[in-house]
């Protein structure tokens, strides 16, 4: 599929690519307009691509409702000490259920964008791609963009639901937290998945390390069970993990909590990490370029 735009009038060349590219038009760097048309076109490229994954990811979300419907039965006879280890959550379920909700944006952050960015060099995209007047950071943004914003929407109807059908407490909950909790959060599981991209660009086989990195994020950060919980690991040692952070805010959002210490961790630490995983994203390009190792087999 081909995506064509022009940003500030710039027409597409003649003998560019015809098929599997994103071709701009971008006049400069500062050039606002051009670098959300490049955004843009990049998003809906794969989403036209994933048009026909209906059913798959209708498949995922049955999944990711039996897994909670799972805990549910989990959480009744359960017994748990009534110390406030569960951070305010009024129920073992209310913990967990945020927990595995979060998940899917590490996920997001972890698996599915070096499977896209790997996927991008075996089909030889990626080289077209990188051929293109884009710079390598707008690039980066615009291949995560579709897997975060579908982590998003997952997010919400997965949330929707548990306080429906599922019984979440929500009766308390600020919502407006809930929502700047979880874009915050996004914005710094971004650092990560792009970082994690860099990673696949130069040494390849970027899955494997992101599947090991989100079983280990899932434990540290409290998904399942307070951290706490874990003797051999002070409490302290994941105090500053983003996503430990958000999973703390989320859940005291909804528990009509204060959630703004957590929000302005997560804003000062996308502030910082975001600038550097995209350097290094930038970076893994220009040293993959001068190896030849653009596309992989």
């Amino acid at each position: 599929m081909t995506a064509e735009l022009a940003a500030g009038g710039a027409a597409r060349p003649a003998d560019a690519p015809a098929t599997g590219t994103v071709d701009v038009g971008v006049t400069g760097a500062g050039d606002r307009a051009g670098a959300l048309a490049v955004l843009r076109a990049l998003v809906a490229r794969d989403i036209a691509e994933r048009r026909r994954l209906v059913p798959p990811l209708a498949l995922d979300l049955a999944f990711g409702i039996v897994n909670l419907a799972v805990f549910l039965l989990i959480s009744r006879v359960l017994s748990v000490p009534a110390d406030g280890a569960l951070g305010g959550s009024a129920s073992y379920f209310d913990f967990v259920a945020v927990g595995i909700t979060f998940m899917l944006v590490v996920q997001a952050a972890t698996s599915q964008v070096t499977a896209r960015v790997g996927q991008e060099q075996r089909d030889g995209t990626l080289e077209m791609l990188v051929t293109q007047p884009v710079p390598g950071w707008l690039l980066a943004l615009g291949l995560a963009g579709y897997p975060f914003l579908l982590a998003l929407l997952r997010a919400g109807v997965y949330l929707a639901l548990l306080g429906l059908a599922f019984g979440l407490h929500v009766d308390r909950a600020d919502w407006l937290g809930v929502v700047l909790i979880l874009l915050a959060a996004a914005a710094a599981m971004l650092a990560l998945g792009v970082g994690l991209m860099a990673f696949t660009v130069v040494f390849g086989r970027g899955d494997m390390v992101a599947r090991l990195l989100l079983v280990g994020l899932a434990f540290v950060s409290g998904t399942y069970f307070p951290v706490a919980a874990l003797s051999a690991l002070p409490p302290w040692v994941t105090a500053a993990l983003p996503s430990r952070i958000a999973v703390d805010g989320l859940r005291h959002a909804l528990a009509g909590q204060r959630w703004a210490g957590e929000l302005l961790a997560l804003l000062g630490g996308t502030a910082l990490l975001v600038p550097l995983s995209l350097w290094l994203f930038d970076l893994s390009l220009r040293l993959a370029r001068r190896r030849g190792t653009l596309n992989r087999n």
